[in-house]
């Protein structure tokens, strides 16, 4: 599961230690899972059991206080979860579990934290990047920066341990085919119709210049490019460069795969890139109250 390191302008975990961090949560999260999944078969194998009456109900009970919501709150308004009947359904619990502890992290340190969007639980996009990603690759979802003394919000980053991605979705519908007349406009065109749109190009290069103009601040030498996906499309006449990929539904899963496969620990170059980019973005947060205050919890491995 890829990391949440920036999320808009909300104050990052990750901020207060790049190298900390990131390795601290690998190691945190597979010792979570290999105690969550031995825990799991534990509970399928007293379910198989018939139980005596006045135990009925007991394994199914552990299975929710184990899995039970980050949100008090939450947990109050909704039932708790029936206990998954596969490892990979146990899995996925325990991903989306991982979610709202990014979620989390993304929002607050032990003490400050900024006010989260409810929106953004329910964000597909940036569920699948985070669920669907490895745990080296570290993710600015929209972070806001200020270039030449303006705020703005820029594309999401993706860094990875052999370079930086800066993405940018297409919104389009399944098979329309995307046409690149320019840096400046583009034509999206299906059986029907055309209609034309501003070229991502124009949000990317601003995006590529805050990249570009932080890591030469520092002297940093990481790679990085321009990426531009259509999960669902084809790019026609389409050119591509060294510093822009055009990933349509042709390449999509290879540029995917690629992704998933990669066998790489964290390197000291991506976490110093990192460090450095989330550096220069906007952080907006406020102080925690004493009671509102937490111990390292997933961290600790609590």
């Amino acid at each position: 599961m890829a990391q949440l390191i920036k999320l808009q302008d909300y104050i990052s975990r990750y901020e207060t230690d790049m190298y900390k961090y990131p390795g601290q949560y690998i190691r945190a999260k597979k010792q979570h899972w290999k105690t969550m999944k031995q825990k799991w078969t534990e509970q399928r194998l007293e379910l198989e059991q018939p139980p005596p009456p006045s135990e009925e109900d007991e394994p199914l009970s552990k299975w929710k206080r184990l899995f039970k919501r980050q949100d008090k709150g939450e947990a109050d308004q909704h039932p708790s979860p029936d206990p998954p009947t596969s490892v990979d359904e146990a899995k996925q619990v325990f991903l989306d579990d991982l979610f709202s502890v990014q979620l989390k992290w993304a929002s607050s340190t032990l003490w400050e934290k900024s006010f989260l969007d409810p929106d953004y639980k329910h964000d597909k996009q940036l569920k699948y990047l985070l669920q669907r990603f490895p745990d080296t690759f570290l993710i600015m979802y929209c972070p806001l920066v200020k270039i030449k003394q303006a705020s703005m919000e820029i594309n999401t980053i993706l860094i990875g341990p052999t370079g930086i991605e800066i993405i940018h979705f297409m919104e389009a519908s399944a098979n329309s085919v995307i046409v690149p007349v320019d840096n400046r406009t583009w034509h999206i065109e299906d059986a029907h119709s055309s209609s034309k749109i501003i070229s991502p190009l124009v949000a990317l290069n601003r995006s590529e210049t805050y990249v570009k103009s932080v890591l030469s601040k520092y002297g940093i030498e990481f790679s990085y490019k321009k990426v531009i996906i259509a999960p669902e499309n084809e790019f026609k006449s389409a050119k591509e460069n060294f510093h822009t990929s055009y990933i349509g539904k042709v390449d999509y899963q290879k540029w995917f795969e690629n992704k998933r496969n990669l066998r790489s620990p964290l390197k000291y170059s991506q976490l110093k890139a990192a460090e450095a980019l989330v550096k220069h973005s906007q952080t907006t947060a406020i102080r925690r109250p004493e009671w509102d205050q937490e111990d390292q919890g997933f961290v600790s491995g609590e």
